[in-house]
């Protein structure tokens, strides 16, 4: 004998769902218009304050996007201040981006260096892999920043790993062998280490 309460419940719980179903069906184009604005006005209006025309309040808005610890507004600041063609606002997006304590993932296309066992053995010293392509690939964490030397040093590591200006990006993936990068229309750091011929490297920094 089937219990009544428990047919009681399932009629209940199938009426709401036969329910909710047709709303769901019955939504219309207005209706789905209205959440995509509810979604997206926020985030125009954030683009709009990065977006002013004057400098100083764009500025303004990047570094307190920067600092508020929302991952989405960080990210959202970041690819601002990275893809703008202002020096100092790259150099401030960057600041942001190392003071962060990132992973760093460094490739270096080794395909062209002469000797090829120098270069698995430089990219090993960095604790690092070549694949079958003869591409180089280590991965560093930034640590704090040294005020005393003015650098980033890698969490393993006493050295100084970064430095920053306000055109360039130093790294030094061996012990006082720095390798100039600068920043790239796609938001890639992009440098030359000097093996024989130099291979080009890469660093991404947009999201």
């Amino acid at each position: 004998m089937i219990n009544a309460r428990f047919v009681s419940i399932l009629v209940v719980s199938l009426s709401s769902w036969l329910g909710t179903a047709v709303i769901a069906q019955t939504l219309s184009a207005a209706d789905i218009l209205a959440k995509v604005e509810e979604k997206v006005g926020g985030v125009n209006e954030y683009h709009a304050l990065l977006n002013d025309p004057d400098p100083a309040r764009s500025m303004a808005a990047m570094e307190v996007m920067l600092g508020s610890g929302d991952p989405k507004l960080v990210g959202m600041a970041l690819d601002f201040g990275l893809y703008s063609p202002n020096p100092l606002v790259q150099f401030t997006a960057l600041k942001a981006f190392f003071d962060g304590k990132p992973l760093l993932r460094i490739s270096i296309d080794g395909s062209a260096v002469k000797d090829q066992d120098y270069f698995l053995r430089s990219v090993r010293d960095l604790g690092g892999t070549v694949d079958a392509n003869k591409i180089g690939f280590s991965i560093h964490k930034i640590g704090d920043f040294d005020k005393e030397n003015s650098c980033y040093v890698q969490v393993d590591r006493s050295e100084c790993f970064v430095r920053l200006s306000e055109t360039e990006v130093s790294v030094n993936p061996w012990n006082n062998n720095w390798v100039r990068f600068v920043l790239n229309d796609q938001g890639i750091l992009v440098g030359e280490v000097g093996f024989e011929p130099p291979a080009s490297a890469s660093i991404p920094i947009a999201n």
